[in-house]
């Protein structure tokens, strides 16, 4: 006996869909520049900037490490709230993720330039506001006028900066968002420090420089940091990519998207920094607002323009499967990404629910295994948008992995299945009887059995007898293949995603009525039929 095996098939039962076609230019992906370009001047005016800032940077640095104990407890607080945001900023990219140099530069924008040049900026343009309007006026929305326009415009630049010197990385609206918000996560983290400090020099004589420092992280970061520099430059960095990766829209269009996200960006700034809503931290007795207070009203200050923010990175992922679809277009080979993993890579929620799927038909290894198959998905793209034939020795090559990684998947087995819980006969109602096979002698037809009310649920042997020993089966009956040693899982349709429908017992004779990709349609004796991995099949000789 051999085993039964598609010609050409070498991945897991999947359905087939219709041909994945291209649905605008393909990117560039598989071709990623570095931040180090001597021949743009934008890369010289860069490091200008950051020889400038980072001599004020470490001017600053240096005067409040005096207070040693509140300057390490600091850093290591904004780094345990840093590295986690940075690291689902950067998986937010699902697709073609960005150079981690370019993702660095983007943060030392943020962190030493920008700041740097805001803080002298802020001060100067704090003090013209005061002798134009009055220093009341300017200490009570001084914040809200100088600090979006100074400090926006600072990051922004850092945006438009990293665009001029590699424009090629701004492939989709998504890489706005990315550099954006990196950007923005640099400042916050070097602004929150500052204020840790000071929250500790405006107490002169405390000796615990903990406590401060403390408090302040709860009201800048447990509070409000959802709302902070990382979603108001997000917006803006998306503004600027939508109007510079968006080409086949017209430039009304373009400047009307980018400029509604830019001034989004900055009105969140604006009402951030804004004493609306000051309300909410009132307290009696002079205390200090209370942790709940803070979160109430940065959720009311900020929630809406993250929503928004939300909504737009929704927006910029679709953006980037079109340009995964376009990429793929015309592949050969039908095993290397069908349109329902395209659908399963769609979202980070997507990718899990996929690998739970494949968890509960195959186990911890199924769920494994499915992950690498969907990085292996991804990195095929970048290969195949940098190679310039379809027969590439590297596209070959990355074929060959994902095919070996369908194999392994299909070698792991079903998690056992119990039988099904409905009577048989139930399971014959529900799947109709498919037409006899032109092959196959005709035979009398066999009419499936009444149902019978109150029945329990077949035992393994009732389910051998019933697929294979019926009453009046046709005397015609010359089954094809058997199923293989352990039993097999069969499934109503060709859709991994369904549970299946029952578990035949080994050495059941069948009949394959039908073929759809590595699926089987099979036929019991008694005209029975499911849909099985038709490789786990074993050949009648």
């Amino acid at each position: 006996m051999t085993a039964f095996v598609e010609p050409g098939s070498s991945g897991m039962p999947a359905p087939s869909g219709p041909p994945i076609a291209p649905t605008s230019a393909a990117p560039r992906w598989g071709k990623q520049a570095s931040i180090i370009q001597p021949t743009q001047p934008a890369f010289w005016l860069f490091c200008v900037l950051l020889a400038v800032g980072g001599y004020l940077f470490v001017q600053e640095q240096s005067l409040m490490s005096g207070l040693t104990t509140a300057f390490v407890l600091s850093w290591v607080l904004v780094l345990a709230y840093a590295v986690p945001v940075a690291v689902v900023i950067y998986r937010l990219d699902l697709f073609e993720r960005e150079p981690k140099l370019m993702l660095a530069a983007a943060v030392v924008w943020g962190g030493v330039v920008a700041t740097s040049l805001a803080s002298n900026a802020n001060e100067a343009w704090l003090s013209l506001l005061s002798k134009a309007a009055s220093p009341d006026f300017a200490t009570q929305w001084g914040a809200a006028i100088v600090g979006p326009g100074v400090e926006e415009t600072l990051k922004l630049m850092g945006v438009v900066i990293l665009f001029l010197i590699v424009s090629s990385e701004f492939d989709g609206v998504m890489d706005g968002f990315v550099y954006g918000a990196m950007i923005g996560l640099g400042f916050t983290v070097v602004e929150d420090v500052s204020y840790f400090i000071n929250a500790v020099a405006s107490t002169p004589g405390a000796v615990d420089q903990s406590g401060p420092v403390l408090d302040t992280f709860l009201i800048r970061v447990v509070g409000g940091g959802l709302y902070g520099h990382v979603l108001f430059t997000g917006l803006t960095g998306t503004g600027f990519a939508f109007f510079v990766t968006q080409r086949a829209a017209a430039i009304p269009k373009r400047l009307l998207g980018a400029g509604l996200c830019i001034v989004a960006g900055v009105s969140a700034h604006v009402v951030w920094n804004s004493p609306w809503m000051d309300s909410i931290l009132a307290t009696t007795g002079g205390a200090n607002p209370s942790v709940v207070q803070w979160v109430e009203y940065g959720t009311l200050k900020g929630m809406p323009f993250l929503i928004l923010l939300g909504v737009l990175v929704m927006f910029a992922t679709r953006s980037e499967e079109s340009n995964y679809r376009a990429i793929v277009a015309g592949e050969p080979d039908p095993m290397v990404v069908t349109e329902d993993e395209i659908r399963s890579l769609r979202s980070l929620w997507a990718r899990r629910s996929a690998r739970s799927v494949a968890g509960r038909l195959r186990g911890p290894a199924g769920a494994r295994l499915t992950g690498r198959l969907q990085a292996a998905q991804i990195e095929y793209a970048m290969v195949r948008s940098g190679a310039d034939t379809l027969m590439a020795p590297a596209l070959e090559a990355q074929r060959l992995k994902i095919r070996s990684i369908r194999a392994e998947l299909a070698a792991v087995p079903f998690v056992p299945v119990p039988p099904t819980p409905a009577p048989y006969s139930q399971v014959l109602a529900q799947v109709p009887v498919a037409p006899p096979v032109s092959a196959q002698p005709a035979g009398p037809a066999v009419a499936a059995p009444a149902p019978v009310a109150e029945t329990p649920a077949p035992s393994t042997a009732a389910w051998a007898a019933l697929v294979t020993e019926p009453s009046g089966a046709s005397p015609g009956w010359a089954p094809t293949h058997a199923v293989p040693a352990g039993g097999i899982a069969a499934w109503e349709v060709p859709d991994p995603a369904r549970p299946p429908i029952a578990m035949l017992p080994e050495r059941v004779e069948l009949i394959v009525l039908a073929q759809a990709g590595a699926w089987a349609q099979v036929r019991g004796a008694n005209g029975w039929t499911g849909w099985v991995d038709g490789r786990l099949l074993v050949q009648r000789r």
